[in-house]
């Protein structure tokens, strides 16, 4: 298993650089379709916590990648205040979304493009961890 620790910056264009070198990272250990969804899925996280996060102007987001044969678990970590613990497990199907809202689709988002999707805090810091596999068509 291979790793690597990214520092991400509370601004949205250090969420693009840093997802560019993800990606890059994770390479061939996920098809296509499920670099398409790790990207969506992590980049729609990283945006989340720049825009309504409340971190201190200072603080950044700690992001670890881990990638094996055809796993990729993606974790980051922010010290902005918790989300309500049920926030995740209680997001709806995309499907009942408005794909027209404003605002709205990001944690559906999150929760429907990770295989594995896991929320706590402790110690003052917030981790989501994000899991993704190769999917079999259905």
């Amino acid at each position: 298993m291979e790793s690597r620790a990214f520092h991400v910056e509370c601004r949205l264009d250090a969420v693009d650089k840093t997802m560019e070198t993800l990606c890059a990272f994770v390479g061939d250990a996920l098809s296509p379709e499920g670099l398409i969804r790790l990207e969506i899925a992590v980049t729609e996280a990283l945006n989340n916590i720049v825009l309504h996060g409340a971190l201190p102007p200072e603080a950044g987001i700690a992001v670890v990648v881990r990638r094996a044969d055809q796993d990729v678990a993606v974790e980051i970590r922010d010290p902005g205040p918790p989300v309500p613990a049920d926030l995740f497990q209680a997001a709806p199907d995309l499907a009942e979304i408005d794909p027209l809202s404003e605002s709205g689709r990001g944690i559906p988002l999150i929760a429907a493009m990770s295989d594995a999707l896991d929320y706590r805090t402790t110690s003052g810091l917030n981790c989501l961890t994000l899991g993704f596999g190769n999917r079999s068509a259905e």
